[in-house]
């Protein structure tokens, strides 16, 4: 288990800066952005996601996975790391992004699947790593792009 760390300056700007972004793709009357910028210093985070997009209103309620998680982390990605993204998958989360800021990329984790020899049962088939010039867009909105240095502060 990792030592809790308050996050840096940086990462709360990054958290902050793609809430913000998130909050204009995602319409307020069909969605919910919640963002949790700081809150990892006070609980364990590795389980404290900086950013959920969510329906505002679930059909049936069955539907209420988040379409969205994003993490923000002050230190590169280790393996554990990234076998522990394997919980969202398990979760059902389609779209998992984790922007770390000192290497100035942002990993995206895509198409859950079980995964008999993952941590939690599930894992991404589909992991992308892009730099910091790159585009990206969220599944749910496909057309919305954003560079990847407009979501990291200076």
């Amino acid at each position: 288990m990792s030592t809790l760390i308050a996050p840096t300056k940086s990462a709360k700007t990054a958290e902050l800066m793609t809430e913000n972004w998130l909050r204009n793709v995602f319409p307020s009357d069909l969605y919910t952005v919640t963002g949790y910028a700081g809150t990892s210093a006070d609980t364990d985070a590795d389980l404290t996601p900086s950013v959920v997009v969510e329906h505002l209103h679930p059909q049936g309620g069955a539907d209420a996975t988040p379409l969205l998680v994003v993490e923000v982390s002050d230190r590169p990605l280790s393996a554990a790391d990234i076998e522990d993204a394997g919980r969202h998958a398990a979760a059902g989360v389609r779209d998992f992004w984790v922007i770390e800021v000192k290497e100035r990329r942002v990993h995206v984790f895509r198409d859950p699947r079980p995964d008999p020899d993952a941590t939690h049962g599930s894992s991404y088939k589909q992991v992308r790593v892009y730099g910091q010039f790159a585009l990206i867009a969220p599944l749910a909105a496909e057309i919305h792009l954003a560079q990847v240095v407009n979501l990291l502060p200076w």
